[in-house]
């Protein structure tokens, strides 16, 4: 089509104007650019084009004087431009509606080139006017100039910024139907799109409303979330039965045994089918479905609450014996707990602010229960820490509990209280030796027990000044091809030593330390989402996967070989380079 672009360029940027000229003029023959402004707002970007096609206009001065200049080019070339057939117009103004009418009813095609926050209004003020609305086209120069014809319906209902997504990936785009309370709608889609952008299109599109669960809806309509990202569900995912089908399944083949119980959970009790012995993993998935706990509430706990015993990856009845047990755990008074355990109860004496207490004690007892108990006994007030004075006691606390120490343990626990290491390795000569440890590339010298607890391995690295007060000991022990598990710290196996060290040359943050003075900060795209990330010019494939996995922006599954070449880098040699610019 023969075009004619008029630009007020009191209220669109330059690079909007060249932006419209280049689209439109792939497709279109545009013979003048007619760009209005008064001479003191007209950018110096408009100076030195082209006159066989820019004609640049001074509008002098006034109110509106440059949208009144521009109607008056528009119906002079109307007139004058008998070939013309489209008119483009760059404007974020509202005031051309005559000069519009005018084109139309002279049967020319009209484009409005604006930032689209009066798209609404011109529309409605088309129809207003009469228009036809096929020869009036609006365009939002803050994305693609032209949208995905399926998508166009949709476009009236949605916000900028979900716009936005869907227009810069118009070739990932898929229609799909959803259904919700009986009713299907068709919605635009991006496969592995962020929830809460899902979310909020849902919402525009009024398929959801606010207070709608979107996770069940996306389970309704055989979608998946996954990492906050909303997925197609495979064919064998959509025709895996789905948590409640499950249930049911093990219910009717297990109908005979099916008995009626009651689980107690937050002071509330709530009636459940039960199998004496059903797997753990079902009775989780029965309270999770029947939404008795949430998503982050232990099983275990409210197995034990109700009176259930956990056993080998089972849940069963209690036998009397056990039920005691287990109610015992569930006493919340100090009084009644003592009583319930009067047989086990012992005189300890406890020493606080300088004062020595005999207290009873029940060997196990809960750390939470211990504290009510020394609080009762005004030893400790209600800021202090039960934990603390324990240990202070040469009482050992693993897992919530507090113990009696045995003769290793009281040695430990003594060394960690008191500071003084000498007596723990002197009652450890025979397993003592010495170890070196690296820290920040240097090696250092130390005494070691393997099986040690952190803590005191903590301890020596302070002591020695190793590392400072905010350092890891943890890091350190991992430099150092030691293993820390369950609070102790142990030499690794020989069989060990080789993954270990392949696991080693691959630690991130090791490998950035190393190479402190050749990072550089680059920009990875992936998923229409972009992530600012340090980079080493060469670095190894394994330690690159580990970083993007590490910030979440591939999952395990997805090889990062995949994001290279959308990223200007490339593989060589398991080494990840920067393509060089062309000179």
């Amino acid at each position: 089509m023969i075009a004619h672009v008029f630009v007020d360029a009191e209220n669109v940027p330059p690079s909007v104007t060249f932006k419209v000229v280049e689209h439109f003029g792939q497709e279109h023959t545009i013979t003048r650019v007619d760009i209005v402004a008064k001479e003191d707002t007209m950018p110096y970007k408009y100076r030195g084009l082209d006159k066989n096609i820019y004609r640049v206009q001074n509008c002098f001065y006034g109110k509106n004087s440059a949208d009144t200049w521009l109607c008056m080019e528009m119906v002079r070339a109307i007139i004058d431009e008998p070939d013309l057939e489209l008119i483009i117009i760059v404007s974020s103004d509202k005031d051309f509606l005559p000069a519009i009418k005018f084109a139309v009813d002279f049967e020319k095609k009209v484009f409005i080139v604006s930032n689209g926050a009066s798209h609404k209004i011109l529309s409605a003020q088309l129809k207003i006017l009469g228009v036809n609305p096929a020869a009036v086209e609006l365009k939002d120069y803050r994305l693609k100039f032209a949208a995905p014809v399926k998508l166009e319906k949709f476009l009236p209902l949605m916000s900028f910024t979900t716009k936005k997504f869907f227009f810069e990936r118009e070739e990932k785009i898929k229609f799909i139907l959803l259904k919700r309370n009986g009713i299907l709608s068709e919605a635009p889609f991006v496969n592995g799109m962020g929830l809460s952008v899902f979310g909020r299109a849902m919402r525009e599109l009024n398929i959801l409303y606010h207070g709608d669960s979107i996770r069940d809806f996306i389970a309704e309509n055989f979608l998946k979330v996954n990492r906050d990202r909303v997925y197609f569900q495979s064919e064998t995912e959509i025709s895996t039965p789905t948590t409640a089908e499950l249930i049911d399944q093990y219910f009717e083949e297990h109908a005979a045994e099916t008995i009626k119980i009651f689980i107690r959970h937050n002071g509330k009790l709530h009636e459940v089918p039960f199998v004496n012995g059903m797997p753990f993993d079902t009775f989780g998935k029965l309270l999770r479905e029947r939404k008795i706990i949430g998503k982050n509430a232990s099983i275990a706990q409210t197995a034990g609450h109700s009176l259930l015993k956990v056993r080998g990856g089972n849940v069963f009845l209690c036998n009397d014996e056990e039920q005691l047990e287990l109610y015992g755990n569930t006493i919340k008074d100090v009084a009644e707990f003592l009583s319930f355990h009067a047989a086990a109860v012992k005189k300890i004496l406890i020493k606080n602010g300088g004062k020595t207490f005999e207290v009873p004690f029940v060997n196990g007892m809960t750390l939470e229960m211990f504290g009510k108990l020394l609080r009762e006994k005004n030893i400790i007030g209600r800021g202090a820490s039960p934990s603390s004075i324990a240990k202070k006691n040469f009482l050992d606390v693993q897992d919530s509990r507090v113990f009696l120490c045995d003769e290793d343990r009281l040695i430990e626990v003594y060394a960690e209280t008191s500071g003084n290491l000498d007596p723990y390795f002197e009652y450890h000569a025979d397993d003592a030796t010495k170890i070196f440890v690296k820290h920040n590339g240097d090696l250092f010298e130390i005494p070691f027990v393997n099986g040690m607890p952190l803590a005191l391995f903590d301890k020596i690295l302070h002591d020695k000044k190793i590392i400072g007060r905010n350092s890891s000991a943890r890091k350190v022990a991992a430099q150092s091809l030691l293993e820390v598990s369950y609070e102790r710290v142990y030499l690794i196996p020989e069989d060990e030593m080789a993954a270990a060290l392949d696991d080693m040359e691959t630690n991130v943050d090791g490998f950035f330390n190393r190479n402190a003075l050749q990072i550089k900060s680059i920009s990875i795209r992936h998923d229409g989402e972009e992530f600012d990330l340090p980079f080493v010019n060469g670095m190894p494939l394994k330690v690159f996967g580990k970083l993007l996995r590490e910030r979440k922006i591939l999952d395990r599954k997805t090889p990062a070989e995949e994001i290279l070449a959308d990223n200007n880098l490339e593989l060589r040699d398991e080494k990840i380079f920067k393509h060089r610019a062309p000179h």
